[in-house]
C-alpha cells in the first residue's frame, strides 16, 4: 500500500488523509504550509541557537562558626573592626560573658546598641546552649574553653539607636589555662598573638573568688600579677585601652555577707586603681553579672555599658602644638602663656 502523499510542511498534518487543515484553514490552500514538503535541515535551522553557558564563580558562604586568626585577617581587609581581648584565668567567666551578650541580643537591643548581623552565630549558639532549658541541665552553664583549642574570634555588627554607623566588634576568647601559664612563665606571652590585635584588653575579675575570705589573699595577688606580666612583656600595643571587669556579682549578694563583700570589692578596686596609676597604667573598673545563678534578683548587670565601651570610636590624638617655655621668639612666648 502506498504511503499518503506529503501535502503539508507541518509534521503530523493529516490533510492528505482527511482533506481538512489541522489549523482550520478553509480552503486548505490558504494555509501557508500547504503544498510544501518538510525540509529537516530548514526546520533545524529555525531552532534558536543554544545560549552560551555562563561561567559561575564560586561564592564563599560563612559557616557561622568562630573565626580563627587567618579568617580574621581576611575579614579585617574589608571591614573596619574594633577588637576586644577578654582575659582571665580558668573559671573567671570569660565565655559566660560572651554567651550572655549573644543571649541578650537575641531578645532585643542591649542599651542603645541594636544587633545588625554576625558571621559567628553558630559559635555563639554553641557557647550558649548549656544555659538553655532544652539543654536539660539543672542550672545554667557555659562550656569551658580547652587549652588545645585555637583562639576563637566572635563577630558582632552593632549600630547605635541614634545613628546609622555600624560597628564591627571582634571579641577574642582563649583558654584561661593559657593566660595562667603566661602569668607563671612570661616567655609564653609571645604566643598570645591575639593580644597584639586588641584595641581594648578586658581583664575579667572573679568577684566570687575575690570576696571569699579563704581565697582573697592569693587571688587578689595573682590577678595583679596577670596584668603586670602581660603589659610589661609587650603583650599589647602602646595605645591599647585597659579595663577590669568584675563578674559573678550575684555571688556577692548573699544576704549574710552582702555588705562585707561590697566593701571588699570597693576596697580592692580603689587599691588596684591607685597602684597601677602610680605605675603609669590607667584603666576603668566595672561590674557585670552575665549569668545570675545564686541570687536571681541581681539580674543581668552592666552588659549595655560594656558594649557601649567596646564599640566606642577611638579618641583622636591631639594636634595642638606643645608650648615652648623660655623660647627665644616672641610668638612662642605668647603661646606658652596661653
Amino acid at each position: 500500500m502506498n504511503a499518503a502523499p506529503v501535502l503539508c510542511q507541518r509534521p503530523g498534518c493529516k490533510v492528505a488523509e482527511t482533506g481538512a487543515c489541522d489549523l482550520k484553514h478553509d480552503p486548505v490552500e490558504l494555509c501557508p504550509h500547504f503544498g510544501k514538503s518538510a525540509q529537516p535541515s530548514q526546520v533545524a535551522s529555525e531552532a534558536p541557537p543554544p545560549k552560551p553557558q555562563r561561567a559561575v564563580s564560586a561564592v564563599g558562604i560563612s559557616s557561622g562558626e568562630t573565626m580563627e586568626m587567618e579568617d580574621l585577617e581576611v575579614f579585617s581587609r574589608g571591614h573596619r573592626i574594633r577588637t576586644v581581648s577578654v582575659i582571665g584565668e580558668p573559671r573567671s567567666g570569660k565565655t559566660t560573658l560572651i554567651a550572655a551578650i549573644y543571649a541578650s541580643l537575641c531578645k532585643g537591643p542591649i542599651g542603645d546598641r541594636d544587633f545588625v548581623g554576625s558571621r559567628t552565630l553558630v559559635g555563639f549558639a554553641r557557647r550558649h546552649h548549656m544555659a538553655l532549658l532544652n539543654s536539660e541541665r539543672k542550672s545554667p552553664k557555659t562550656p569551658r574553653t580547652s587549652r588545645d583549642d585555637p583562639t576563637a574570634f566572635f563577630h558582632l555588627a552593632l549600630r547605635p539607636n541614634t545613628g546609622r554607623a555600624v560597628s564591627h566588634l571582634i571579641i577574642s576568647d582563649r583558654s584561661g589555662e593559657a593566660y595562667q601559664a603566661a602569668r607563671q612563665d612570661t616567655a609564653l606571652v609571645k604566643e598570645l598573638a591575639e593580644l597584639r590585635l586588641a584595641d581594648r584588653a578586658c581583664f575579667v575579675l572573679n568577684a566570687a573568688k575575690l570576696t571569699n575570705p579563704e581565697r582573697h589573699a592569693g587571688y587578689s595577688r595573682q590577678f595583679k600579677q596577670m596584668i603586670y606580666a602581660l603589659r610589661d612583656n609587650g603583650a599589647f600595643r602602646d595605645d591599647v585601652a585597659i579595663e577590669v571587669l568584675a563578674t559573678k556579682i550575684d555571688a556577692t549578694n548573699r544576704p549574710e555577707r552582702a555588705a562585707e563583700s561590697a566593701a571588699i570589692l570597693a576596697d580592692y578596686e580603689a587599691r588596684l586603681v591607685e597602684e597601677f596609676k602610680s605605675a603609669g597604667i590607667e584603666f576603668g573598673f566595672h561590674r557585670v553579672c552575665a549569668l545570675p545563678k545564686s541570687h536571681l534578683e541581681t539580674g543581668y548587670l552592666g552588659l549595655g555599658e560594656t558594649l557601649e565601651r567596646w564599640t566606642a570610636p577611638p579618641s583622636l590624638p591631639s594636634v595642638v602644638q606643645p608650648a615652648v617655655h623660655d623660647a627665644s621668639r616672641q610668638i612662642d612666648r605668647l603661646l606658652a602663656k596661653w
